[in-house]
């Protein structure tokens, strides 16, 4: 078992948890994210799973004596509330099988690329998003 520690700019385990394309920020937006440290977990040399580790900026937000503080890069002190988000990194061809055999071979299934429908053929997405339509 082996963790990698990508700093704060990834997710996609297939390149060591860096984000290939700077559309993929989409959830690193936000005025309040102080820092975000991702780890890739590896069993095998296999990713397993990836936890985003998150320091959040609740500056103006009433807090208790033993609330955790941070430095942000110009000096100043602010309160951080931390919280972590853990999933399994399923393997695109994998996950959709998944999917028909829940849903059933017939059912409509569309993949969306970073949440677009048509990519261009050498766009490298950093995550999918399943739109399945219910069969009647």
């Amino acid at each position: 078992v082996s963790t990698q520690s990508t700093g704060s700019s990834g997710i996609n385990a297939e390149y060591g948890g860096a984000l290939p394309n700077s559309s993929a920020k989409l959830y690193y937006q936000g005025d309040r994210i102080h820092k975000i440290k991702t780890s890739v977990l590896k069993v095998d040399n296999v990713p397993k799973m990836i936890t985003l580790d998150y320091e959040i900026d609740i500056s103006g937000i009433p807090f208790g004596e033993d609330q955790a503080m941070a430095q942000k890069e110009d000096g100043t002190i602010i309160p951080v509330s931390n919280f972590r988000l853990s999933y399994y990194p399923h393997r695109l061809t994998n996950f959709i099988a998944m999917l028909k055999a829940e849903f059933g071979e017939s059912t409509e299934h569309q993949v969306l690329s970073d949440f677009t429908a048509d990519p261009p053929e050498d766009y490298i997405a950093s995550f999918y998003v399943h739109v399945i339509k219910k069969q009647e």
